[in-house]
């Protein structure tokens, strides 16, 4: 057998592979005898079946099967003996077969490359501080009381804050460009809708229709349709009343703090916040350093893994979102979706370069607490960290989760920290 290896880069490497005719034949004779050996002919005892006879009804298959076979093993053969690493499925083109002639094929396929001497210097890193106020606490206890409030369906005008069930319908001066909807709810004074269009509500019956022209803001996101008047029809088909619960000892126990006690509640937000406020500030603090590192490492990364990757966020996203947002711009879905795996990938492969280089290894200790911590969500958290074992995936997200965090703190070590004191509401508007 030879081989020839063509590097087109870094990356793309070519295989010519030539298999002398006399291991095509004895392929062909290997799979004869098996064939054989499994055909049952009427007239004939198992396994004597003439082999002219075997020839004539499945010859073709057998060459076939011959042929994959010779090209799986010298394949195989090759890399091991060139020390090769495909990163994918290599893409096999055979050369026309002869019966007196050598059989050669190419296979295609990718590896990675030599990822070395990566750098990352940072100045300073600025680290938000956040110190949760009450006005945050009585924020999250608004919003609990919202959402345990019951609408009880009235016969009267819609005021502020009263729910609306709507059909509507809007036009633009393009006659084409329309949308309409059925059964929607609108609370009064949410500032969910165009600006303006709950404003149009206040007073109205039920039965009632109203129409009014609004115009998209300036600074609207779809940039068609900023500045632009709209045309509205709108059928107003239930109005109901807010029943907000009373914050009380009942209410508070029924949010799960067994003494009812208030102040217990707010406690139990307050460390809420504060755990939410960590994980936030490590995210800031994991953006500001893997930007540097991909901003001061230009590498070259494998097609393959971009496209496995652009997949995995295209279904995580469908499976997010539903049927709602397929098929929504799907030239510029796609364009983002790549765009946004191509800085995962970089990202992954430069850490995992740079912990190689640190010689930094997976610390048993956090992988276990991190195991740990995601099994205790389930019923049984032992049966859940043995099945977590066994799941390959798994465990190598894991083992990536605590890698990257290693190197981060590694990246962290030395540098200067500039604390950037926001509120609540400010480090989550800047994530």
């Amino acid at each position: 057998m030879q081989v020839s290896i063509e590097k087109i880069n870094d990356i793309d490497h070519k295989l010519t592979i030539c298999v002398p005719q006399d291991q095509i034949a004895s392929a062909y004779q290997s799979k004869m005898h098996e064939m054989a050996a499994r055909t049952t002919l009427k007239g004939f005892r198992p396994g004597k079946v003439p082999m002219r006879m075997l020839e004539e009804r499945y010859g073709n298959e057998i060459r076939k099967e011959a042929l994959s076979a010779v090209i799986q093993n010298s394949l195989s053969l090759a890399i091991e003996q060139h020390q090769l690493n495909p990163i994918n499925t290599p893409q096999i083109e055979p050369k026309a077969i002869s019966n007196d002639q050598p059989f050669e094929f190419i296979a295609s396929f990718e590896v990675l490359p030599d990822y070395s001497n990566i750098q990352c210097k940072l100045e300073r890193i600025k680290k938000p501080v956040v110190a949760i106020q009450e006005e945050d606490i009585q924020n999250v206890i608004e919003r609990l009381c919202k959402q345990h409030t019951k609408w009880h369906k009235i016969d009267r005008e819609a005021k502020a804050h009263d729910r609306v069930v709507i059909n509507y319908q809007g036009n633009l001066d393009d006659a084409s460009d329309k949308q309409s909807m059925d059964h929607v709810p609108v609370e009064l004074g949410s500032k969910t809708m165009l600006p303006g269009f709950e404003d149009q509500l206040i007073g109205v019956k039920t039965g009632e229709k109203r129409e009014f022209t609004l115009s998209f803001p300036s600074d609207w996101h779809d940039k068609e349709r900023a500045g632009k008047p709209v045309q509205f029809t709108v059928e107003v088909k239930e109005i109901y009343e807010a029943d907000a619960p009373l914050l009380n000892q009942a209410f508070v126990k029924q949010l799960g703090i067994k003494s009812g006690e208030l102040e217990d509640l707010k406690n139990e937000i307050k460390r809420s916040l504060e755990q939410e406020c960590e994980r936030l500030i490590q995210g800031k603090l994991k953006e500001q350093i893997f930007t540097q590192l991909l901003l001061q490492n230009t590498i070259s990364v494998p097609t393959s893994l971009i496209q496995r990757e652009a997949k995995r966020i295209h279904d995580e996203r469908h499976s997010h979102h539903g049927k709602a947002c397929a098929g929504e711009h799907p030239e510029t879905e796609t364009a983002a979706f790549h765009e946004a795996a191509e800085k995962r990938v970089a990202l992954g492969l430069l850490i995992a370069a740079y912990a190689k280089e640190a010689k930094l290894v997976v610390d048993q200790t956090r992988f276990d607490k991190r195991l740990i911590n995601i099994a205790s969500s389930y019923e049984k958290p032992e049966e859940m960290i043995k099945w977590l074992l066994t799941q390959r995936e798994y465990r190598s997200n894991i083992e990536a989760q605590v890698l990257e965090e290693m190197v981060l703190e590694q990246l962290m070590a030395g540098v200067p920290v500039e604390d950037d004191v926001l509120s609540y509401s400010e480090l989550r508007e800047k994530m």
